[in-house]
């Protein structure tokens, strides 16, 4: 009985002893499983820290881009070890955008993805009141006409010349002058609501009578007012296109001055180019804060006509013909670059000229987007085989001082570069000549030191005729002015699906 009992004894401690340690085994499996979950844990909290970081970074770089010039907003894409970050921005309004970043990652055959959003909006007034961004949508290499508005059928006769001197698109409207009509009582000012581009809707119009205006060379559009280059001896003139009918409320006289060339408005301020007349200033700023007391700030003498301005930050942009006869490099410049700081006294600081083998050496368009300026110049010469000398540069302007290039492109004497827009990577350059008509050309930008061509878009009326007159754009849509041969004028207007 005794040996029984004790070999009964030694069972159970056999099985008290397995049984601690199936326990003991237990725990610790669970202590590995829950020492790696919680490693699993740690391992998924750092990369989303990771993830949330760069999300951050990336947004804060498109917040800075838009402190500089809101134009430069356009998204971007990034990769980080395991990480793909994209911010992708859509248009919130005319001076606002959304900027939504994504970051996707996979850890232990687990797809994750954190996204992150926020509103930028132009503060600073980088853009002015320019409305036509650099953001696009749909295939801008194949972009199509959807309409054309032909001027024929606002003349007072089918013969009428009808010549657009320029447009401007502003908050769903589209503005139009004349630069030339056929008879004294033709419109010379037009204003379509254009929030269905499809259905252009004119809503008022001006027109060529005695106590109305000259023929327009340029205006630009702020608020209420549109403010215009005129031909003849009212070079700066104001309208209140608020008013059904519009209503010029302000006309400034330039004594022995040119014709009014080109407009540019900048924070309550017109920068006013004219037509080059010996010993007589071409560039003025007027201060326009208060209509009531509209006055001159400051003039200043370039020694030629000035074609286009261009103003961001403190400097004014100018392009103009050169004097290649100049013992001076400035004489020849085609880009004079002024310091506006004060308004009451610009000066020149730089500028820019390329006379190899150029025919007449004339700045033409200008176009400016952080610190890059885009220089678009006359034809190179008239006659001859194509050539290889460009109309169009793209320029290093960091330092106004010393103005480098960045890429150019020829467009083989097809033309004029009359207007430039710059949105995003693609330029669209509008061209047109005398003899020789013109067209709307899309260049891809992406790489200045290596321009492609993407796309030419015959416009109407173009052939033979005197080429593009003006273009600008707001929204998903371009709009582009040409004139024919008989000086009849049409708008078309341009968009990509």
């Amino acid at each position: 009985m005794k040996q029984k009992k004790y070999q009964c004894q030694s069972g159970f401690l056999i099985l008290e002893t397995l049984l601690a340690m199936m326990i003991a085994s237990t725990a610790l499996a669970g202590a590995v499983l829950m020492a790696f979950g919680a490693r699993a844990l740690v391992d998924d909290a750092r990369q989303g820290f990771e993830a949330l970081d760069l999300a951050q970074r990336l947004l804060a770089d498109q917040e800075n881009l838009a402190h500089n010039d809101f134009r430069l907003a356009n998204g971007i894409k990034a990769q980080e070890g395991i990480f793909s970050g994209a911010v992708n921005v859509s248009r919130h309004s005319f001076f606002e955008k959304i900027a939504r970043a994504e970051v996707e990652w996979s850890a232990a055959g687990r797809s994750q993805k954190i996204a992150l959003e926020t509103l930028i909006a132009d503060y600073g007034q980088t853009a002015g009141n320019d409305t036509c961004d650099s953001f696009l949508t749909g295939d801008w290499k194949n972009p199509q006409i959807i309409k054309t508005i032909d001027f024929s059928d606002f003349a007072e006769s089918a013969s009428s010349t009808y010549a657009i001197g320029d447009i401007d698109v502003y908050k769903n409207k589209l503005y139009v002058a004349m630069e030339k009509t056929g008879t004294k009582t033709d419109s010379t000012f037009f204003i379509f609501d254009v929030s269905d581009p499809l259905s252009p809707l004119l809503l008022s119009k001006i027109d060529n009578n005695s106590a109305a205006m000259s023929g327009i060379n340029d205006m630009a559009i702020n608020g209420n007012y549109a403010y215009t280059a005129s031909i003849g001896v009212k070079q700066l003139q104001i309208i209140d296109v608020s008013a059904m009918p519009s209503q010029i409320i302000y006309e400034d006289k330039i004594p022995d001055g040119g014709n009014g060339l080109i407009v540019f408005y900048k924070s309550g301020y017109i920068y006013l180019g004219l037509a080059k007349k010996a010993g007589i200033a071409e560039f003025y700023v007027f201060n326009v804060k208060n209509l009531s007391n509209i006055f001159a700030e400051s003039f200043l003498l370039i020694d030629g006509g000035i074609n286009d301005i261009y103003v961001k930050g403190d400097y004014a942009y100018l392009a103009h013909p050169a004097d290649l006869a100049s013992p001076e490099e400035s004489g020849r410049e085609q880009l004079t670059i002024l310091n506006i700081a004060d308004l009451a006294n610009p000066y020149r600081v730089g500028g820019f000229y390329y006379d190899k083998g150029s025919f007449d050496a004339s700045g033409k368009s200008l176009y400016v987007i952080g610190s890059n300026i885009y220089l678009g110049r006359t034809r190179s010469h008239i006659s001859g085989p194509p050539d290889t000398i460009p109309e169009f540069f793209i320029l290093d302007g960091e330092d106004a001082t010393s103005i480098t290039t960045l890429g150019s492109w020829a467009f083989s004497r097809v033309g004029s570069v009359n207007g430039l827009i710059v949105r995003d990577n693609l330029a669209f350059i509008l061209l047109g000549t005398a003899n020789l008509g013109g067209d709307l050309r899309i260049l891809n930008i992406d790489a200045p030191d290596n321009i492609i061509g993407e796309k030419i878009i015959d416009l109407p009326g173009i052939g033979g005729g005197v080429g593009g007159a003006a273009m600008d754009c707001e929204g998903n849509h371009l709009y582009v002015a040409s004139i024919d041969g008989a000086g009849k004028s049409y708008v078309s207007i341009i968009t990509a699906q």
